[in-house]
């Protein structure tokens, strides 16, 4: 008799209801202050790229964190403060390269103490001071790892501790996960399971169907959103929305895939009301809130 070969199925991704999106929508208490609502530390920005950070911020405080802080350079401060008015901003030492730094970590830490979810990367850069700040930086609560913190623990795994011991998020686009797997991406399905496994991380791999997976093999899609949403600085709208989320207490699998799914509909209301060509970053987070209360709208009995 000859030897059975058994083929290894593809992983299957689940593709929620919108009752089951409903369902993971969080609300406070009606006791709740600005810290039991969620705090989120952005961290990031940089000469080159202050707007990042800024666009991740604004999107945190739209989903419903109680409390964001911004901590990035002194160069990329003096815009922060321009663009926030009701988030507050820690300008810290910078290299030579405008980037965060080995020196920055003192202050970073300071004002990121009430902090409970972090934010790492957003036009953070790519530079040699940068990659010794991550290397730095604590790994001691829940962390989404967003853009170039991305292209950082690409170019040095050891950037990142595993296993976990908090929970963490990945956030990348196509050209990311190649980087991250070494390799182009060949089935999505299999190569987000495996960057979840490597990384021992929720990963969250950007497409026109979003996958969502964790290390553990389960795996969702989101095909909300179109063409709008292909356009510099949305990827930081989702770093700070899925870090507002995870900070309200929902977990790592829940808070992106609820983030993904109103991050994509906020992107198709700009997208009628501007057409898909004029959809800018600032216009999807003005449509978090309509998003949101459609949702809890809809779930009212």
């Amino acid at each position: 008799m000859g030897r059975r070969t058994i083929a290894m199925s593809e992983p299957l991704a689940l593709m929620l209801s919108e009752h089951d999106i409903r369902t993971l929508v969080p609300y406070p208490a009606l006791d709740a202050n600005k810290y039991s609502r969620g705090t989120v530390g952005v961290v990031g920005g940089s000469a080159p790229y202050p707007g990042a950070p800024i666009l991740a911020s604004n999107a945190a405080a739209r989903c419903g964190a109680g409390y964001v802080r911004l901590v990035t350079t002194r160069d990329a401060a003096s815009c922060a403060h321009a663009h926030l008015i009701s988030i507050p901003v820690s300008a810290c030492d910078q290299g030579l390269e405008g980037t965060l730094c080995a020196t920055s970590l003192i202050q970073a830490q300071e004002d990121l103490a009430k902090s409970q979810v972090i934010l790492i990367g957003p036009g953070m850069g790519a530079t040699d001071d940068a990659e010794r700040f991550l290397a730095s930086f604590p790994q001691d609560r829940p962390m989404v790892f967003d853009a170039d913190a991305l292209n950082l623990i690409a170019r040095n795994h050891a950037l990142l501790e595993t296993p976990a011991c908090h929970p963490r998020i990945l956030t990348p686009h196509e050209g990311e996960a190649a980087r991250l797997l070494g390799r182009k991406v060949a089935n999505r399905n299999e190569d987000a399971v495996t960057l979840a496994r490597a990384y021992d991380a929720t990963v969250v791999l950007k497409g026109p169907e979003t996958l969502i997976a964790t290390p553990v093999g389960e795996l969702r899609a989101v095909a909300e959103g179109g063409p709008e949403l292909a356009k510099a600085g949305t990827g930081d709208v989702l770093g700070g929305m899925i870090a507002a989320f995870l900070a309200q207490g929902l977990d790592a699998f829940d808070a992106a895939t609820l983030a993904v799914f109103v991050y994509g509909r906020a992107g198709r209301l700009a997208a009628r009301e501007l057409s898909v060509h004029a959809v800018m970053p600032e216009d999807i987070i003005c449509k978090i809130g309509p998003v949101l209360l459609g949702l809890e709208a809809e779930g009212v009995s």
